[in-house]
């Protein structure tokens, strides 16, 4: 039941019929002892004792309370040791702690306040000194926490939010608080109070109805009541109390209410005829408006005629009703209610037991009602409890056949009865010490009765056994104990209480109360009186290391106690010299405190101490240190030498090192030290022996740049032979180098040296040397033409002293720079020479007229967002290249483009943002007027070409790095070349083309990026209509490497740019190339050709793979699905989460090429098997060819062998071969295998066998640690020449060239399942395995089943064939359908007509059946060319060839009409069909919504035949659109 405040409330009022209820342990103790003052027994007999024996007593009392001061000094003594002093809390009685107050504890707390709200701080104090006191909540485990209590402090708060409203009905929670001592052994004590919950205006108020229409006579007077409203408010006290108003809106004028009772009355005339209705809103609102509750209704009242009556109640009962909680006669009638309609000729009337908005409404159907005719009767619905629900109002309505009601309302109270059995607190147990007096408390045990009334819920209590031992307080429920207990004999009592209510019960017809029991253990607690002993009196700890660490476990003494509640503490009383030692003063654990020293101290002996609180013992511990080699080597001495640079003169020790062991005490023994060069790159110059003796194995430089004047070389030394537990030193030794006369000097002067042309001869610079020599052996320095010079430098220039002169005049028209070899020698002995060269530069003058010139400009826009870009200058002919000043450009007809500017100064031209692609003719003025040259003008043609480049072939590039060539070079032309010589970029973009078997504006050159060591990067993309993968474009390159550099007189480095390739270069781990990309393009000038490309290149990441983005990319036609557990939807067939299609098949001579992958330190590579060949290369990842310039070696090759798979992996230092032995794979089954490359171990496992019989491993040989290969994933075999190859790289084995039989299945790698149906290159595949009887054959289905069947449908189709033949030959199907003829004499005006059809054969126009070379009829390859990747922009030219292809293929169409030969832009020429489009459609190929996708151009035909229109106006044509 709930638990209503009410009856607490009542308990209250009830203290003084019962002021023990709430009496507290302390004022029970306190009322004891008063009582036992003053009925004093005596032991001996049952009379009371004599007035002497009384006074005696109160003197032996007084006494022991009045304890003497040397008492107290012998006590002070126990606990006086300087090294541990025991809580006094083990000395004297261990006495309970006791609530202060706690029965006028009355907290309260508000409903719906958060968590960790204040409510209550309990209080307990212990008679006991130094006592330390916890608090806790005691309630059972299946409780749900409500508050919580700080254990220190006593602070009570919330941890729930509490409700005192319906339904939950929390009024008050009983809170039982338990205070415990840190006593031997702990004691509490108990209170229990509630806690209140006090109510908030939280509720609105809820009127009884949920809506109000009432009736009112057309003649009803003024004043007279028209109906009556109420609303209940589930809160408490003020905070429930409701008034009325009527809003001031609709029919308001009409009538009033009573604020407090909710009666409306009429207030003005009625006005409005029968059938008519008045509406009125009325609001109820609390009284209390912190915060502002409130609630409105409609109220709706009809008018009637006047003859028109409402039913009325005959005697209805005005009385209050009252019932028993108890009660359960449900079929008996509680009030019976008679009704009349006031309409005599429909007298019937319907009555309604209103259903009000709260449990006191009968919101729940507490009570039900049955009509026989015009009466009613109420019965009970289901049972009363009165600590719910105290008292109902009922309303019965009961309306005419004109629905025209009254209503009545019938109060009814619940009178409580004794229905609950008191029950106890959570408490259930008790202590009391032993040899305590009689009357000492013990516990308290608490009863409460739930009955809602003082008649029905006061407790008393009673011992139901061990009366004997103990009494008990019949309102208190104080246990007190009657004799004085020995622990020994017994331990523990069970004490059964009962608890016993003060009325008759309804429970049970005994006429007895109800009562609940409870036994409650009493346990018998221990006091300290006996002694402690150890269990040795001496321990001993031998051989305790001299390191031992600090808390370091020596060895653990024991005392023991009889008494079980003694609490024994430990310390070290003396013999800890340096505090060297601590004791855990709880465990006895003896442990190392400080650096302990054997060559200081040897043994430690310590004295211990175990104290109980009261009494003591001793013993001694005896711990024994023994030596470890603890010192490093010590070096006799400091060390230094000078030596003469140069050649190594002798074998002779440069220096004796010395050093001893401070362990070793006698200096003449053998030290056993050994000696070592420490730094790595000393010991190649280095070494010492054991005996010290340090000596020279190469010569040390003195000089700059790599030598030293002084070199520090360090010496360690190591004790115990440098073994073991060795310790070392390290001593710098000092080696200085005496110079000598070994470096030649050298020109420093700063270049190069500008000499201007037609200058006359003269002093050109003062030279400028310098000697890495001491200056003893360097200048004055001597300067000459070098002898080897050629006669031309001879003759133009010479050296006097230290000047550099010119013999003669320069024109920098002939020469432009000279390059001349200056030898010097210095003063040393001997003397030492050599040759400088001085690069010398000719200065330009204006001396020559420039003359017209032409230029041109090649520019890639990337995705059109170029910004406003300068593109390169205006070229005119001219031999001077320093006269830039002397120029001016302008315009031709002073005319400015409007896609470019131009610098009047420097002749730049700047391309605008927004220029749209194509060729440009820009024309141009130049102006020079020069000191030598007179003014004059001539005109400058340049041609721009401004393509834009998509980010798919960016995306999809290829990348070349050259070696030894300049981007210069690389693009520019000669200028007196012949018009058909092309620029090296040139070159590479018509062999490309070759090689990828399309047209050369097919391939765009689009990056070309000059790196350090003079090499370049150069990025390309080539397509047909998708542009193709990198895969293809690197993998067709790297085949025919050697023939590009031949055609191109260039060195390819790398083929596939990968910073990842030479292992630790960019990263210490894992790498991966990531692609950056950039719309701010480049330039590159040079004179007659400039090119302007997209800034593209790699950078090493140093982790594994990128994860997926989170954007979905789904292919293979696939559509996202966001959200869904699927990430992409997908067409049938294609399987991958990502629409992959997962499987592809070989023949034995085929292969694929797929992405490569990233050099990482885990490589998990997952795929499944299903041979039909015991032999053949399954996996080949390695290098297409040999690059000599970058030989790496790297590869790896899955390959079976009989069966068997066999894995080969060369991180380039060395080759494992890892044989798997256990699973032989069968044909006809399908195996699972996965790899494993990891830095030190290659695993290899097939159907995840992880038995260790099953399992292949290897180890990678040498220091490489990563498999770097940037080449092509290859599958099902390869089209390199491993043989060739394994002999150029000195492979110590090669892979076996046969090619796989069977299907790939679900290769993973990192995690990313591989496209393995569409690969970037192949040959020779089967896309998805499709072949059907290959795929039962591979996934075990038994192939003479599979031929049966296929035997079983041929049967079935010449039967059908036999019934079709017969059908069409008896209705006439042979016969001739003219209308049926396409393209032919009747229909053919249908094409344009004209033509006479009868003058020619039209079966010569037929073109041949069209057959492709392939293996088989793959279902998904006629999806291929419509398939997208999902940033692939649509190319109609591909559609338009899709659909021409499909109509050939139709080799059951009539005659179409052919061109034999004609020309198309791609593949070049082949044979194909103009016909119509639709000559072979049909009604699925007359969906035209893809037109939308083909650009602006198709805009209007996609409004015109799609489904939806396109999303632009088919009227504007978008420049930046597909053009075709």
């Amino acid at each position: 039941m709930a638990l209503p405040t009410h009856k607490y409330i009542s308990n209250n009022k009830s203290n003084d019929k019962n002021p023990a209820q709430q009496q507290t342990h302390q004022q029970h103790k306190r009322k004891s002892r008063q009582e036992t003052t003053s009925t004093i027994k005596c032991s001996y007999s049952h009379a009371s004792c004599p007035l002497s024996r009384v006074l005696a007593l109160t003197l032996a009392l007084s006494i022991f309370i009045n304890a003497p001061a040397s008492t107290q000094a012998v006590q002070a003594g126990y606990s006086s040791s300087s090294h541990s002093s025991p809580s006094n809390n083990f000395a004297g009685d261990n006495r309970k702690p006791a609530f202060k107050n706690c029965a006028s504890y009355a907290p309260s707390v508000k409903e719906e306040q958060p968590e960790r709200t204040y409510v209550f701080k309990v209080e307990a104090v212990d008679p006991d000194p130094n006592q330390e006191i916890t608090y806790s909540i005691v309630q059972s485990a299946f409780d749900r926490p409500k508050f919580l209590i700080n254990p220190q402090s006593g602070v009570i708060v919330t941890i729930h939010t509490f409700d005192r409203d319906e339904p939950i009905h929390e009024k008050f929670v009983f809170v039982t608080v338990q205070a415990t001592d840190n006593g031997r052994p702990p004691l509490d004590d108990v209170c229990t109070f509630n806690v209140t919950i006090e109510d908030i205006n939280d509720n609105p108020p809820v009127f009884n109805k949920a809506h109000y229409d009432e009736s009112m006579s057309e003649n009803t007077q003024l004043d007279a009541v028209v109906m009556s409203i109420s609303a209940s408010d589930f809160d408490d006290g003020n905070n429930s109390i409701i008034m009325y108003e009527i809003l001031r809106e609709r029919d308001f004028q009409y009538f009033k209410i009573d604020k407090d009772s909710g009666i409306i009355y009429l207030s003005r005339p009625i006005d409005r005829r029968p059938s008519q209705m008045y509406t009125i809103n009325v609001r109820a609102y609390n009284v209390v408006q912190d915060p502002m509750q409130d609630a409105q209704i409609e109220v709706r009242i009809r008018i009637v005629e006047s003859s028109i009556k409402p039913p009325s109640f005959v005697n209805p009962i005005e009385e209050t009703i009252y019932l028993k909680e108890n009660m359960n006669e449900f079929s008996k009638p509680i009030a019976t209610l008679r009704a009349v309609s006031n309409m005599p000729d429909k007298p019937e009337v319907i009555f309604e037991l209103i259903t009000g908005r709260t449990e006191q409404t009968n919101g729940k159907n507490t009570f039900v009602f049955n009509q026989i005719g015009n009466e009613v009767t109420i019965k009970l619905g289901k049972s009363l409890d009165y600590e719910a629900i105290t008292d109902y109002t009922l309303t019965m309505s009961v309306r005419n056949t004109f629905e025209l009601a009254a209503e009545h309302q019938i109060k009814i109270k619940v009178e409580d009865v004794n229905d609950n059995i008191p029950f106890f607190t959570e408490v259930k147990s008790g202590t009391i010490l032993e040899n305590e007096p009689p009357g000492t408390p013990v516990m308290q045990v608490r009863a409460f009765d739930m009955d809602g009334t003082s008649a029905n819920n006061i407790v008393t209590f009673a011992l139901a056994d061990s009366r004997e031992f103990f009494a008990i307080d019949p309102q208190t429920g104080n246990i007190t104990a009657l004799t004085t207990f020995d622990r020994e004999e017994r331990d523990f009592y069970n004490v059964k209480v009962t608890a016993t209510d003060n009325s008759a019960s309804s429970l049970f017809d005994n006429g007895e109360p109800n009562q609940g029991n409870q036994v409650f253990r009493i346990a018998i607690g221990d006091k300290n009186d006996h002694k402690p002993h150890f269990q040795q009196a001496t321990y001993v700890a031998d051989k305790l290391l001299e390191d031992a660490n600090t808390n370091y476990e020596v060895i653990e003494v024991k005392a023991e106690d009889e008494d079980n509640a003694s609490l024994i503490l430990y310390s070290i009383e003396s013999g800890n010299v340096g505090d060297a030692f601590k004791i855990g003063n709880k465990t006895g654990k003896i442990t190392v405190n400080q650096r302990l020293d054997y060559e200081t101290i040897t043994e430690y002996e310590l004295k211990v101490r175990a104290f109980d609180g009261i009494y003591d013992d001793y013993t001694t511990v005896t711990i024994k240190i023994a030596d470890v080699n603890d010192n490093p080597p010590v070096f006799k001495e400091e060390y230094s030498k000078t030596i003469q640079e140069g050649p190594i003169q002798s074998n002779d020790c440069i220096l004796i090192i010395e050093a001893y062991d401070p362990d070793i005490k006698d200096r003449t023994a053998d030290q056993h030290i050994t000696y070592a060069i420490v730094k790595e790159d000393h010991k190649k110059f280095l070494t010492i022996d054991n005996a010290g003796c340090l000596r020279l194995i190469q010569p040390l430089d003195r000089d700059p740049p790599n030598g030293h004047k002084s070199w520090q070389v360090l010496i360690s030394a190591s004790d115990q032979d440098g073994v073991g537990t060795s310790l070392k030193s390290v001593k710098a030794v000092i080696i200085t180098l005496e110079d000598i006369n070994d470096n030649a000097p050298f020109l420093i002067n700063q270049m190069p040296v500008i000499w201007q042309e037609n200058r006359n001869a003269g002093e050109v610079v003062q030279l400028q040397a310098n000697d890495y020599d001491e200056p003893q052996n360097g200048p004055p320095f001597t300067y000459g033409i070098d002898s080897d010079a050629s006669d031309d430098i001879k003759l133009k220039f010479s050296i006097n002293n230290d000047f550099l002169y010119a013999n003669v005049a320069f024109d920098r028209e002939e020469q432009k720079e000279y390059f001349i070899p200056i030898r010097i020698s210095d003063a040393g002995q001997p003397r030492q020479s050599s040759v400088s060269i001085l690069h010398l530069i000719i200065g330009d003058e204006n001396d020559n007229a420039m003359t017209e010139g032409s230029s041109r400009i090649f520019m890639y826009n990337y995705k059109g967002e170029a910004p406003d870009t300068d593109i390169g200058r205006v070229f005119v002919d001219d031999l001077d290249d320093w006269d830039l000043a002397d120029k001016s450009f302008e315009w031709k007809a002073g005319y400015p483009h409007e896609q470019f500017r131009l610098n009047p100064s420097t002749g730049m031209i700047t391309m605008l943002q927004g220029t749209a692609e194509g060729e440009y003719q820009l024309e141009f003025t130049v102006t020079e007027d020069g000191v030598q040259i007179k003014r004059h003008s001539v005109e400058a043609f340049v041609t721009v070409i401004v393509r834009e480049l998509p980010e798919e072939a960016v995306d999809k590039s290829g990348s070349l790095r050259f070696h030894n060539v300049t981007k210069e070079q690389f693009i520019s032309i000669s200028r007196d070349a012949q018009e058909d010589v092309f620029s090296k970029k040139e070159q590479l973009q018509h062999l490309l083309a070759t090689l990828f078997n399309t047209s050369a504006t097919n391939v765009d050159v689009f990056t070309v990026l000059q790196n350090e060591h003079n090499t370049l990067d150069v990025r390309y993309a080539a397509h047909g209509s998708p542009y193709y993968a990198p895969e293809k474009l690197n993998g067709i390159v790297a085949q025919h490497q050697q023939e590009l550099e031949q055609q191109l007189g260039l060195q390819l480095l790398m083929v596939n740019i990968d910073e990842c390739l030479v292992e630790r270069l960019k990263c210490e781990s894992s790498c991966t190339n990531e692609l950056h990309k950039s719309s701010v393009p480049y330039m590159i000038y040079s004179n007659t050709s400039s090119f302007v490309g997209v800034n593209a290149f790699v950078q090493a990441q140093c982790n594994c793979e990128a994860s997926f983005s989170s954007h979905i990319v789904c292919l293979n036609g696939g559509t996202p699905r966001y959200g869904a557990q699927e990430p992409c939807e997908c067409i049938e067939g294609f399987t991958g989460a990502h629409c992959e299609l997962v499987s592809v098949g070989f023949y034995g001579n085929g292969y694929a090429f797929y992405e490569p992958i990233a050099a990482c330190d885990n490589t998990r590579i997952s795929l499944e098997l299903a041979p039909q060949h015991e032999q053949g290369l399954v996996m080949y990842l390695g290098p297409l060819n040999y690059n000599p310039l970058l030989p790496l070696s790297d590869f790896l090759a899955l390959e079976l062998d009989k069966g068997y798979p066999v894995l080969t992996v060369d991180y380039g230092s060395g080759l494992v071969r890892i044989k798997h032995q256990h699973i032989q794979l069968q044909p006809g089954r399908s195996y699972q295998l996965d790899i494993i490359l990891q830095k030190s171990s290659i695993e290899l496992t097939v159907d995840n066998c992880r038995l260790s019989t099953c399992m292949s491993l290897g180890a990678p040989q040498g220091p490489n640690e990563f498999l770097n290969v940037n080449a092509p994933l290859q599958l099902g075999g390869t089209p390199v020449d491993l043989q060739q190859l394994g002999r150029q790289l000195n492979w110590t084995y090669v892979p076996n060239t046969q090619g796989f039989f069977g299907c790939v299945r679900n290769l993973t790698i990192n995690d990313r399942t591989y496209n393995l149906g569409m690969p970037a290159l192949s040959r020779n595949i089967d896309s998805g395995c499709q072949r059907a009887v290959a795929v039962a054959v591979s996934f075990g289905v038994d192939p003479n089943f599979i031929i049966a069947i296929i035997t079983c449908i041929a049967l079935l189709l010449i039967i059908l064939l036999a019934v079709v033949v017969q059908k069409k030959q008896k209705n006439g199907w042979h016969e001739k359908d003219i209308d049926d003829i396409r393209e032919t004499i009747i229909n053919y005006e249908d094409e344009g007509g004209g033509e006479r059809d009868t003058d020619y054969d039209l079966n010569v126009l037929r073109t041949q059946p069209f057959y492709e070379e392939k293996l088989y009829k793959d279902p998904h390859a006629l999806m291929q060319q419509g398939m997208r990747q999902p940033n692939d922009i649509p190319d109609i030219g591909d559609f338009l060839g899709g659909k021409k292809e499909h109509c050939d293929r139709d080799t059951g169409a009539f005659t179409v009409d052919d061109v034999r030969h004609y020309a198309y832009e791609g593949d070049g020429n082949s044979d194909g069909s103009l016909s119509s489009l639709a000559s072979c459609t049909d009604d699925g190929d007359l969906n035209f919504d893809y037109l939308s996708n083909f650009g602006p151009r198709f805009r209007k035909l996609a409004d015109m035949y799609g489904e939806e229109p396109s999303d632009t106006d088919s009227n504007v044509d978008d420049d930046q659109g597909w053009r075709i």
